[in-house]
């Protein structure tokens, strides 16, 4: 049994089904093989990590470019923004261009160039007919999004598109999916709402700016914080053929998009095989930037996910819901017990924010009650898993440790959620935990303290009080994604009476034992 659960979390070995049929309609002598589209914002604070990243497409080799076209649109934050990065290094040296003329010259602006291999990024950032648009315009607006897919598409058009979106993420949440409030991906500092949050796009507006687009993607890559999710993954399941996300944050550092063009400019491109060995460059990257060995503790991770088979485990994954929440309706106690344990120890991948490992967590919960999930059952759950991955890449410390990074997903109580807020203290490199605030169904919010006591996950927490709403229902955000119309995840959410994990394991850190842990070792 342990074995049949252990193989479904070991990704397939990369094959090819690239299918030619997908092929947007062109005329294949004026075009080129490939045109990736990249849109990105400096988000307040990663200008001088991202800029980095664009710079990697101008080590392609200038051939690569004769079958692949680039086309970027990057806004800068704001030069109020620009200055704090410039005064606050640290470790990113990119940030020491950011000096006064710098800063008066690129705040707030937004620039749209195709790369030119013959020239450097500065060349281009520095044409003053690359500046586009007004100043500070909203890079969260759906419209600004599609209107550049489609005027990419029209000026360099492509047999394939890739849309790479680069900027913070945060994954997904009910209370942020509402019209203009959101930390799912894309954050402009020049936007503030009345509360001083940043505008982002929602999971709804973000999908729709694609949808409205005029191309098809072969592949959607959101090189962002924390997308790897099966909300985003079933929103964007019918957008693309491919999505690329992490489950984990992403280093600051790194980005191998230059990989990613020598990749898609071979002859023959087998797009599983590419988006694969660019995925493995990129993870390499960041060891390389962040000097991680097997011994340094460190969560990077991508997963490549084939878009095409997310119906049918999303099918087997509503019966996997149905059957857990009839056992907890109307199952023995022994049963409800064991599905407690489960939920009190799923794995959480955020410390701030409500996202566990899915799919450990079903694989858990599958094993532990083999009267309602039988060999059959298991093996087809298996399939269906491994049918959406095509690869999955970690960070040297988690590959040695044999430890596998999965989808996450939305774990709560009785329809509500919980949120944590932390103060760091950077001098003494730790976190203490203020207070929590819990999401209902309902729209309801309260808020509680928390005292610090001996150890970290030792802590009193004050009676929890009311606070603001938080502007909308779980039926009217959670419920309205494809993910929840194919799996029914809210049903389960809902009817859960055990709190999960506040913690991430070990406390704040990932320090994993020796040996092999790819079975949830946290339980």
């Amino acid at each position: 049994m342990k074995q049949i659960i252990k193989l479904l979390f070991v990704a397939l070995a990369i094959v090819s089904c690239a299918d030619d049929d997908n092929d947007n309609p062109v005329n294949p002598t004026n075009v080129a093989e490939y045109t990736i589209i990249y849109y990105a914002n400096g988000g307040s604070n990663v200008d001088q990590c991202i800029l980095p990243m664009v710079e990697d497409f101008y080590k392609a080799s200038a051939a690569a470019y004769q079958k692949v076209n680039v086309v970027v649109q990057y806004k800068f934050s704001t030069a109020d923004n620009l200055k704090a990065q410039y005064e606050n290094q640290d470790h990113e040296p990119y940030a020491d261009r950011f000096d006064e003329n710098y800063r008066k010259y690129f705040g707030g602006h937004s620039l749209r160039w195709v790369v030119n291999p013959a020239k450097t990024m500065d060349e281009q950032m520095k044409d003053p007919a690359n500046l586009y648009g007004e100043i500070n315009a909203d890079c969260t607006c759906p419209d600004s999004l599609t209107n550049f897919i489609n005027w990419a598409a029209m000026a360099y058009p492509a047999k394939k598109y890739i849309l790479i979106m680069n900027d913070h993420g945060h994954g997904y949440r009910p209370d942020e999916d509402l019209p203009d409030v959101t930390k799912g991906v894309i954050f402009d500092d020049g936007h503030l709402l009345a509360d001083g949050t940043r505008k982002h796009f929602t999971v709804k507006n973000f999908t729709r700016a694609i949808r409205s687009a005029k191309i098809r993607f072969e592949t959607i890559y959101m090189l962002a914080c924390l997308m790897n999710n099966f909300e985003y993954q079933f929103e964007m399941k019918d957008l693309c053929d491919y999505t690329i996300a992490a489950t984990y944050t992403m280093p600051a550092a790194g980005g191998a998009l230059n990989v990613m063009v020598e990749q898609f400019s071979q002859p023959s491109v087998d797009v599983e095989k590419a988006l694969s060995a660019y995925c493995k460059a990129d993870v390499e990257s960041w060891d390389e930037a962040w000097g991680i060995s097997e011994d340094t503790p460190a969560y990077t991770d991508l997963t490549v996910t084939r878009t095409a088979a997310l119906d049918q485990l999303g099918l087997t994954m509503r019966e996997f819901t149905d059957r857990l929440c009839n056992t907890y309706e109307s199952g023995t106690d022994a049963q409800r017990e064991i599905i407690d344990l489960c939920t009190a120890t799923a794995v959480k991948v955020q410390m701030e924010n409500p996202y566990y490992d899915g799919a450990k967590y079903i694989a858990s919960l599958m094993e532990a009650l083999p009267d309602v999930y039988d060999d059959a059952f298991q093996q087809k759950m298996e399939e269906h898993f491994n049918n959406a991955l095509v690869s999955q890449h970690y960070s040297k410390y988690l590959e040695y440790h044999h430890y596998q990074v999965d989808y996450s997903v939305i774990l709560g109580i009785e329809g509500s959620y919980s949120v944590l807020t932390w103060q760091e203290d950077p001098d003494n490199d730790s976190w203490t935990l203020l207070s929590r605030k819990r999401y209902c169904a309902d729209g309801k919010t309260y808020l509680s303290d928390y005292t610090a006591k001996d150890g970290l996950n030792n802590y009193q927490e004050s009676a929890a009080q009311p606070s603001d709403p938080w502007g909308s229902t779980l039926a009217e955000t959670f419920e309205q994604l494809a993910f929840d119309r194919i799996v029914g995840w809210s049903r389960w959410l809902k009817l859960n009476h055990k709190e999960p994990s506040l913690f991430c394991p070990e406390g704040l850190s990932f320090t994993l034992p020796d040996g092999d842990v790819s079975h949830n070792p946290h339980i």
